[in-house]
């Protein structure tokens, strides 16, 4: 693979110092995640060909072994020792941005020869059934040193799968993008027939596309370029058809050469005078490849879907996981902190904070991940639900942060939709959060939410007169672990609206926002309007 290559795809996926760094700061990947897995190098080392061969014998009895192999040469081997090097990076801790080029270029080497995304998800699995083992046996049976250090290796976990799948359906996606561009602009062949069928003229594209001279084609009958997959008397179906009319569609042809190629196809009829048909123009052109791509794409997107749905899956059951354990780090550092606080250096003391701090934060971020994996696959199912109510319960868990703000909270009638009332909830919770969280420090907070029909939606609004968002960042509010503030201005773990997103997909609309700095903020998003009417609030 190119070096030019790999530049490109991370230009295109802005990955830089700054972001791999804010990546690493909301996955909390630090330099006490890098010194625990430094520890499982020696254990890594006595591991590196027991994985490899792990390797070896499921890919052996893999399907797409043959696939593979005809794409790259000595792929095998490569690819086992990009797997065995695999289990040592990850322990090296050096999380550097060459460290994040290398899981892209993995990415990208797994698109090339098409070795499904499952593979390195499948590898991830087989190394933390390896290592984890190892770094009990390294903890010597400590159950906080080995807590602590099952955390550390899911965070670079879940870091290497994001970016190399991130790279793989990116160079997939750009793939398939240029080969429907590049096939939108093909000419077209033209033919004129009797009413019998035989071609009269043929265009000098036929035989770019057919592999037929245009004089070899004249004087024959059109059924020559028809393949037999096509449906019988497909010729008198078109005179019939295109009597009054111009016939379009998908027809597949014969080449020359032997093979069928798919060819999108006019019709029309040439009248005389009187109106009588007395021949037939045919324009045509070879749409295989882009048939081809579009079939591939539909393909791609139901394997991102299901990668999409297996990730969420894998991050609940790791979020689920780490909360026992991660709930013993913090009730431990929080025992230490009313046990010695005072007793001990001023130090010390500030150590314990900051682990108590840390364990809080990771209890939190946790959390919110367990929440943005449940939206889609735990979800209740939609029924009739009254926006009112769930303003109202939205509102009162908003309490205590509404009455220490001091803000003011006004709303329009909301309508009933068909929805899942929990997570409409959490959806108005958030926005509303946001509002009151990033409230000008000049004036008291004045929060309004509306709604409205509008082309078969109900579009909700939530406004606000705060701080602002500038337009350059519209997009990126949206992405998980995206912040425009350091946590030390505003706290939070960069999910919320991600979650939000969501939740308002799920439920088949759109949310979008409209600001500018210093000047107050609105986020808008539609719910399809499958019930009618408005309830009084």
């Amino acid at each position: 693979m190119s070096q030019e290559v790999l530049d490109s795809i991370v230009e295109e996926l802005g990955l830089n110092p700054d972001d791999f760094q804010r990546r690493k700061d909301y996955l909390g990947l630090d330099e006490g995640d890098a010194a625990r897995l430094r520890a499982l190098q020696s254990e890594a080392d006595r591991l590196k060909n027991v994985f490899a061969d792990r390797f070896d014998k499921a890919f052996g009895r893999s399907e797409e072994f043959d696939d593979v192999l005809a794409k790259a040469t000595h792929i095998q081997e490569q690819m086992r020792t990009d797997h065995g090097n695999q289990l040592s990076a990850i322990v090296s801790s050096g999380f550097d941005l060459d460290y994040a080029r290398e899981r892209l270029r993995i990415g990208l080497a797994h698109q090339r020869v098409g070795l499904k995304p499952e593979w390195y998800v499948g590898s991830l699995a087989s190394l933390l059934e390896e290592l984890l083992p190892a770094a009990l046996r390294a903890c010597e049976g400590d159950a906080e040193r080995f807590s602590a250090t099952a955390l550390s290796l899911f965070k670079v976990c879940l870091l290497d799968i994001e970016l190399v799948i991130s790279a793989y359906f990116h160079a997939d996606q750009k793939h398939l993008r240029f080969l429907a561009k590049a096939f939108e602009s093909d000419l077209e062949g033209v033919l004129i027939t009797d009413l019998s069928g035989t071609i009269i003229h043929a265009s000098y594209l036929t035989q770019e596309i057919s592999g037929y001279a245009p004089e070899q084609l004249v004087g024959q009958n059109i059924r020559l370029l028809l393949s037999e997959r096509n449906e019988e008397h497909l010729y008198k179906r078109w005179a019939r058809e295109a009597v009054d009319d111009i016939w379009r569609g998908d027809v597949w042809h014969r080449h020359a050469g032997g093979h069928d190629y798919l060819a999108r196809m006019s019709f029309a009829p040439v009248k005389n005078e009187a109106g009588a048909v007395t021949h037939y123009v045919s324009e045509y052109s070879d749409i295989t490849d882009a048939w081809e791509a579009e079939q591939a794409l539909k393909a791609r997107t139901e394997e991102l879907a299901r990668s999409n749905r297996e990730l969420e899956q894998f991050a609940y059951v790791a979020s689920h996981d780490l909360q026992e354990p991660l709930r013993m780090v913090a009730s431990y550092t929080q025992l230490l902190a009313r046990r010695y606080k005072g007793k001990l250096d001023q130090d010390a003391d500030e150590f314990i904070g900051y682990a108590v701090d840390g364990a809080t934060r990771m209890q939190v971020l946790i959390n919110d991940l367990l929440k943005l994996s449940r939206v889609g696959t735990r979800g209740k199912s939609f029924a009739s639900t009254d926006c009112g109510r769930v303003l109202d319960s939205a509102l009162a868990n908003l309490s205590v942060a509404v009455q220490e703000s001091g803000a003011a909270v006004t709303w329009d009638a909301m309508p009933v939709v068909m929805g899942d009332d929990t997570q409409l909830i959490q959806l108005f919770q958030n926005l509303i959060g946001n509002a009151l969280k990033f409230r000008a420090a000049t004036e008291s907070a004045q929060i309004h939410v509306g709604a409205r029909r509008v082309d078969g939606a109900w579009e909700f609004s939530v406004r606000d007169n705060g701080i602002g968002i500038a337009p350059e960042y519209f997009e990126r509010i949206f992405v998980i672990f995206q912040r425009l503030h350091s946590k030390a201005e505003y706290p939070g773990t960069g999910i919320g609206l991600a979650l939000c997103k969501k939740i308002v997909e799920r439920h088949g609309g759109r949310i979008w926002v409209e600001s500018r700095s210093n000047e107050g903020t609105t986020f808008f998003f539609t719910i399809p309007d499958k019930e009618s009417g408005i309830h009084g609030h």
